[in-house]
């Protein structure tokens, strides 16, 4: 008889000392129960026994020896071994229990440690975990049903079709990750079942339509006024963070960057020498390098002026930086009388860049959108800051057009001629010389 099989007895467990290596003993009163040791001296009773029709011995704790009793690993041994006689695994019956009692914001809270978001979205996703199903947070996924959801969809519809879809948007994919997340040892998922997928049978989503809000190119005249007035004013009685919104709107307004992504913009991120600057946290993950035009290059300038952090929208509070500004978006709305959001500045710029002739490609990269998988041109269209830089320009000087910033005879040949020339490579630039020589 093997010295690693005999008869348990807790004397003789006892006597048993760790090795260099994990060391396995079996009990020879019921076949199937065994001793693990660590070499750390963790002792752990276990079932290593076959499934009837599968090949492989699956392997089921029991628990640690003498926090169980050796009678009591046998009891729960055979109750075990019972299961798999019957061709059923204890391990997915355990795994079974603990999926039925997770709770919806357990399963949350496993769904942000998988994923990789940007603040921004979840602070999206806290929001409606926190205004809208803060009551269902204890509840166990297992319990919430298709009529809750269907009740809850409908309730907060009354108060906004948007956030309305935006939290079943957000518990449908609590679900969709706890199917994958939980799964028997067969890789069958222990959640099948999706109860937001009601709200497409009954097509009651709300499908609320994508705003198309933007500045009417008569409107960028006094908004661009507005902003200027308001700055003048602030820059007077020395409201810095004021001054600082306004180059923020402003800026935003001539590159059509997202309101995060902006705010979050550091001075280090800066290369004033090489007119550009690098937008490195964004919404997509994606970095973009980008072209300072000489709009920019002001504003940057103002900011060195009043750097009060490492921000380039500094701004002297606990974050050193700008964080919300709509009191200012507000005030420049009233005396411009134009209605705005900084969302619609954004559409605006794609707007005026389409009306243009700005490539799609190029305005992707300009405004940081990521090309879709399947677009296998778009994942070789590489653009730098200066491919970038001839459209950028463009845009910019149709802008400052209708904010009546430069007048529309500027653009005369030279004009024109410079801005070719900036958008071309260096090989291109030395062809150009020589053909003229």
């Amino acid at each position: 008889m093997s010295e690693n099989k005999f008869r348990f007895t807790e004397s003789a467990l006892d006597k048993l000392t760790p090795q260099k290596k994990r060391i396995r003993y079996s009990d020879t009163q019921l076949q199937g129960l065994v001793l693990d040791i660590t070499p750390q001296g963790r002792r752990s009773f276990r079932v290593y026994k076959k499934i009837p029709g599968r090949t492989a011995p699956v392997s089921v704790t029991l628990g640690t020896y003498p926090s169980i009793s050796l009678e009591a690993a046998r009891k729960m041994a055979r109750k075990a071994m019972a299961d798999i006689a019957e061709g059923v695994n204890p391990n997915d019956t355990k795994r079974q229990f603990r999926a039925a009692s997770v709770k919806l914001i357990e399963a949350y809270n496993a769904f942000l440690r998988a994923r990789t978001l940007s603040p921004i979205t979840v602070r999206g996703y806290n929001q409606v975990m926190g205004c809208y199903i803060s009551d269902w947070q204890q509840k166990r996924l297992a319990d919430i049903t298709e009529a809750q959801v269907y009740k809850r969809h409908t309730e907060i519809t009354q108060r906004s079709k948007a956030q309305a879809d935006l939290t079943m948007r957000t518990l449908r994919a609590i679900f969709n990750f706890a199917k994958a997340e939980y799964k028997s040892s067969e890789g069958r998922t222990l959640f099948p079942f999706n109860p937001v997928n009601v709200l497409s049978e009954k097509r009651a989503w709300n499908n609320v339509k994508r705003k198309q809000t933007r500045l009417r190119q008569s409107q960028l005249k006094p908004f661009i006024e507005a902003i200027n007035q308001v700055r003048n004013d602030a820059m007077k009685y020395r409201f810095e963070s004021q001054v600082a919104i306004c180059d923020y709107v402003e800026f935003v307004a001539f590159t059509g960057l997202r309101k995060t992504e902006l705010l979050l913009l550091e001075w280090k991120d800066v290369y004033l020498e090489d007119k550009l600057f690098w937008i490195g946290k964004t919404k997509n993950q994606d970095g973009v390098e980008l072209p300072i035009t000489d709009r920019l290059e002001e504003i940057f300038e103002r900011r060195k002026e009043y750097k009060v952090s490492e921000y380039v929208f500094g701004s002297n509070n606990k974050y050193g930086r700008v964080i919300e500004p709509k009191k200012t978006v507000a005030k420049i709305n009233a005396l411009s009388d134009v209605k705005f959001s900084l969302h619609d500045l954004r559409r605006t710029y794609i707007s005026i860049a389409e009306s243009l002739g700005v490539g799609n490609y190029t305005l992707k990269r300009l405004l940081n959108h990521r090309t879709s998988r399947d677009d296998v041109t778009g994942g070789y269209t590489i653009l730098t800051a200066e491919e970038l830089r001839e459209p950028a320009i463009r845009v910019a000087k149709k802008l400052e057009e209708c904010a009546g910033l430069r007048s529309p005879e500027s653009n005369d040949d030279l004009e024109n001629m410079k801005s070719l020339l900036v958008g071309l490579s260096k090989e291109q630039k030395l062809e150009l010389m020589a053909s003229l020589l």
